[in-house]
């Protein structure tokens, strides 16, 4: 699978992202994205050249000039009605009645036959119509949905269901027919955590009302704000997790060197209290950068759901994460220090961003600004065509 972030990588933090800026301003940045959109829609590279034909051209255009084209407007609202339905869709699908016989002789497997069908054109109106949207607060989270069905296409392809390599989806009839019914409302269940129905809906979830029906270049200031500080605290305990000091030895009573897990307990409870207000904060932020990094450490927390269970966190259906304080109790030392250390690394570079584009970037909603600034925009939309 080609993908855009391969080209620049993100181990380097706010270094490695500064530079990609730097390239950015100097025109470099962009002739490797005109060479790599090209590729992807299959154009030859003599076929390149800007123009009213190429996708990226039109994003980028739109991005330095605020007025929205009207191909983009209407794209933009098209998408909000998609988006709509692929709710829906995916509702159905989550609704336990779609797996039950009914009275008037409608049997279980035509209808969730059918629903499969829906979700399927509902998705795939929802990834075209979103590759010539210019509201990143959809877009992203279009393509958020578009990683999640990468990640489970393999079990997709069991039920019936293949991805294309255009990022579409296909619905075998043929190959539906001996599916179990259970496997389909477990893979859908939105209950489960990990389950490839509720990882797509916590990505239409994040697109708010107020987002969907507004231009791509509003933001909620006092929401940015918030953003600003509940991340910058977020950053601070995800530090004081990784520290040394916070697993050191202290003496009890008699003189003992004894694990404080009364220090540790402290410092995880707010740790969670900053990040589910984070959460709150920024899941409707018009910023991409916020956005798109919000959603890479909510994936990342979902793939360390088993070892952070071990020391008593679970996540939540709306991803906010809550702790038992037996299980923690119970956790031996070793396991809370590993499993802390691990997962405080593995989210504190984008811990470190989402707090950057909220701090540095509130003034403009995505892309390019009217002076030519840039914050992002071809992350976002690269997402939405990257191949499989």
């Amino acid at each position: 699978m080609n993908d855009i972030s391969s080209m620049f990588g993100n181990n380097n933090g706010l270094s490695g992202m500064l530079s990609d800026y730097s390239a950015i301003r100097s025109g470099s940045y962009k002739k490797l994205m005109k060479s790599y959109y090209s590729d992807v829609q299959g154009a030859s590279p003599a076929r390149s050249k800007a123009g009213s034909n190429n996708t990226l051209e039109k994003v980028l255009e739109d991005r330095r000039k605020p007025a929205i084209s009207k191909e983009a407007s209407a794209a933009n609202s098209k998408l909000a009605s998609s988006i709509s339905s692929y709710k829906s869709a995916l509702s159905t699908l989550q609704n336990e009645k779609t797996y039950e016989n009914t009275e008037n002789g409608a049997e279980a497997r035509d209808k969730v036959k059918n629903a499969i069908k829906s979700y399927v054109s509902a998705y795939n109106d929802s990834v075209t119509t979103a590759k010539k949207s210019t509201n990143l607060n959809m877009t992203s989270n279009v393509a958020g949905a578009m990683e999640a069905t990468r990640e489970d296409a393999a079990a997709l392809k069991e039920l019936g269901v293949t991805l294309n390599s255009d990022g579409t989806l296909r619905f075998d009839e043929k190959g539906f027919k001996d599916v179990e019914l259970s496997k389909v409302k477990d893979a859908f269940d939105g209950n489960i955590a990990l389950s490839y129905g509720s990882k797509v809906a916590t990505r239409l979830n994040r697109i708010s009302t107020s987002a969907v029906n507004s231009s791509a270049s509003s933001i909620d200031t006092a929401n940015t704000v918030s953003t600003v500080s509940d991340s910058k605290n977020l950053m601070e305990s995800i530090g004081n997790l990784k520290g040394s000091d916070l697993y050191a030895k202290t003496k009890d009573s008699a003189g003992n060197d004894t694990f404080n897990r009364s220090g540790v307990e402290a410092e995880l409870d707010r740790f969670i209290e900053f990040y589910n207000a984070t959460l709150n904060s920024a899941k409707s932020s018009g910023v991409s950068g916020v956005i798109s990094n919000l959603a890479t450490m909510q994936q990342k927390t979902s793939q360390d759901a088993a070892s952070l269970a071990q020391i008593g966190i679970s996540i939540g259906s709306n991803g906010k994460l809550s702790i038992n304080k037996d299980t923690f109790a119970n956790a031996s030392e070793d396991t809370i220090k590993k499993n802390l250390t691990d997962y405080a690394s593995s989210i504190e570079n984008n811990a470190r961003l989402l707090n950057y584009y909220s701090t540095t970037q509130n003034s403009s909603a995505s892309g390019y600004s009217a002076t030519g600034a840039y914050n992002n925009a071809a992350d976002v939309v690269s997402k939405l065509y990257t191949q499989v």
